[in-house]
């Protein structure tokens, strides 16, 4: 008996708590999206990009207007990739650890950030890395985004179309499509509605 209590004592000791759980996952998700220069270097920044979306279970367009959805599809290493142009994270595991990777990717004019979990306002601000070529982003459905992270947008001075909706957590997002139609005059700022016509 004694023995016993001892046992479920130490168990209960080594029991994660909620908030070490927590961590314990977004160590996880910090190793799958983190970039690895030494890998970018070897295989160049488009290729390298579209390893982190769809090693995360998002999907890749290529210049070419090949698209991609399975990591294991990817070209052998030894022919040339093609330039990356679109990136789809609707429903992946991308974060903003991994928005690294967007630099150097010259071609890359399409972001979709749809019912992600992990995209917050870190990782819009991460988008700045690709703000050179960046002509399109949709953020959708991201619970974790706020006001403070739309307003995080306004970095992109190439964009021509932003679609936002269903941001639970933006206060005012009439307000933050106003700020961001002021700051960016040459995008349209649209909504679900827009998009469905």
């Amino acid at each position: 008996m004694q023995r016993y209590i001892v046992g479920l004592r130490h168990r209960q000791l080594f029991t994660p708590q909620i908030g070490q759980s927590r961590s314990f996952w977004e160590y996880v998700n910090m190793m799958f999206n983190k970039p690895d220069p030494e890998r970018i270097k070897t295989v160049g920044p488009d290729r390298a990009c579209a390893e982190w979306v769809l090693r995360n279970g998002g999907k890749v367009t290529w210049a070419d207007g090949k698209k991609l959805t399975d990591y294991n599809l990817l070209p052998p290493e030894e022919h040339k990739s093609p330039k990356l142009l679109e990136i789809d994270g609707t429903d992946s595991s991308i974060s903003h650890y991994g928005f690294p990777h967007l630099h150097g990717c010259t071609m890359l004019k399409k972001i979709i950030l749809h019912e992600n979990k992990y995209i917050d306002n870190r990782a819009l601000k991460g988008l700045e890395y690709g703000k050179e070529a960046l002509g399109f982003v949709q953020v959708s459905k991201c619970v974790n985004v706020t006001d403070s992270g739309l307003k995080e947008l306004t970095a992109l001075k190439n964009l021509e179309t932003l679609i936002l909706y269903d941001l639970i957590s933006v206060k005012d997002l009439q307000g933050c499509k106003q700020y961001l139609s002021s700051e960016l005059p040459k995008c349209k700022v649209l909504g679900e509605l827009d998009v469905q016509t």
